[in-house]
């Protein structure tokens, strides 16, 4: 699930970049972050699908693969629209429905809104699952995973009905509405409808300490395996976020859907991507790299993260995990594959100019999200630290003018006359930080 997925790492700093060589392996990516990485004591196993044939790759510590299991999170979310567009194929549902026809009232949720404001969170809801996730997950208390936690919806916003605003509730109340049309629990609809039909023989309901090949799960680099329990996964996460599988498995599984019709129906499948907004369709991310368009879903949650991309067009496919809340170098690493799948250069980071950049160190604050940013030195290199979220990312240079994390992909670019603020850029959104303490 993307807890922890906002305008956190705000990291500055763009990456200059040099060209390592055309790209004819994925081994490229090795000689870029293993280093790093294991400096880190975090991994990543990536696994490739172009022109048809697979490439897979182990980055840094633990030895993670293709066959290792992890939690894939929000990804679930994919999961779980697809049964709900095979319940609409089959004349169930309409996505018009409103969720009253399927739900008893529940305190702050409407009854008037719909199947598809659900699906392309659009429904203005609270968060309920996200919110407090790390103290549910260490609670260890079996009456915090057997909480209702729809008597938890706080108010929910009308300003933002009718516009994208991903939350994890949308989705726990979509699994509710399956059980209620089919009378069966959403884990057995999973198994019966996507995971023995795909023969997805790695891939779980939810997630439970007894799998085999589990990745190691760490959180802020410490094996947290003990505090591993199904109840979290199943109760919690549920149909936001509950799904365990391996790299190999979801390349089966998008494979089916994007190239078959196993899943859903080829108008089905256009609903999907075509719905919703520019950023999210029915349960489904959507980007464009070099003009083109793909679609996916990652998903965070303690102790695993999860990162895909599908290009219909050519087929192709990238899939990565860590057995960490977040990705290391994710940005980086996500440019790197969508430039290997398309056969551009893949780019080497570079040192950042400190003779032009160290007059920029000190604490900024980002207004949009009350979050305070600081930017270091240490040790002949450049830092950003966001203490309220408990992160260090290294930066690197971009070009003259600015530099970015290697985490998250912010780039910060110097602004002509003056030096106590910064541009700042991420994905499209664009402000002014602005520096309230000086290098200390």
């Amino acid at each position: 699930m993307k807890t922890l997925e906002k305008l956190m790492l705000l990291a500055f700093l763009s990456i200059q970049t040099i060209t390592i060589s055309q790209n004819k392996s994925l081994e490229i990516l090795s000689k870029k972050y293993n280093t790093s990485l294991k400096e880190q004591n975090k991994g990543i196993a990536i696994l490739v699908k172009k022109d048809g044939k697979r490439s897979t790759l182990s980055l840094g510590n633990f030895h993670l693969t293709e066959h290792s299991l992890f939690n894939i999170g929000s990804a679930t979310k994919t999961f779980t629209a697809i049964l709900i567009l095979q319940e609409k194929e089959k004349g169930n549902l309409k996505l018009s429905d409103s969720i009253g026809t399927y739900l008893k009232p529940i305190k702050n949720v409407d009854n008037s809104l719909t199947i598809q404001q659900l699906l392309t969170h659009e429904s203005g809801l609270d968060e309920v699952i996200g919110k407090n996730i790390v103290e549910i997950f260490f609670a260890k208390e079996d009456a915090v995973y057997q909480e209702n936690l729809l008597q938890k919806i706080e108010k929910n916003n009308p300003k933002m009905v009718g516009k994208f605003n991903y939350c994890n509730t949308n989705y726990f109340l979509l699994g509710k509405i399956l059980e209620k049309i089919t009378d069966q629990s959403y884990f057995d609809i999973l198994r019966e409808r996507i995971i023995e039909p795909l023969q997805l023989k790695n891939t779980h309901p939810y997630l439970h300490k007894n799998l085999p090949n589990l990745a190691t799960p760490y959180h802020e680099n410490k094996d947290v395996s003990e505090y591993l329990d199904y109840q979290f996964f199943a109760n919690v996460a549920y149909a936001a976020g509950s799904v365990a599988s391996t790299l190999y498995d979801m390349e089966q599984f998008y494979s089916a859907l994007f190239e078959t019709e196993k899943l859903l129906k080829k108008e089905s499948l256009e609903l999907m991507l075509k719905s919703g907004n520019e950023t999210y369709g029915l349960g489904i991310f959507k980007s464009k790299f070099e003009n083109q368009n793909y679609f996916g879903h990652g998903g965070n949650n303690i102790g695993y993260s999860f990162r895909n991309q599908y290009n219909p067009a050519t087929k192709n496919l990238f899939m990565m995990f860590s057995n960490n809340i977040s990705i290391p170098s994710r940005a980086s690493i996500r440019k790197d594959l969508l430039s290997f799948l398309n056969n551009k250069p893949i780019e080497d980071f570079k040192s950042v100019d400190l003779n032009n950049f160290k007059k920029y160190t000190g604490t900024y604050l980002l207004k949009e999200a009350n979050l305070e940013l600081e930017i270091i030195l240490e040790d002949n290199k450049m830092y950003i630290v966001v203490a309220a979220q408990g992160v260090k990312s290294e930066l690197a240079q971009k070009d003259k003018n600015s530099v970015s994390d290697k985490l998250v992909g912010v780039v910060l670019s110097k602004i002509d006359g003056n030096t106590d603020s910064l541009k700042f850029n991420q994905n499209g959104f664009e402000t002014t930080i602005n520096r309230i303490k000086p290098k200390k």
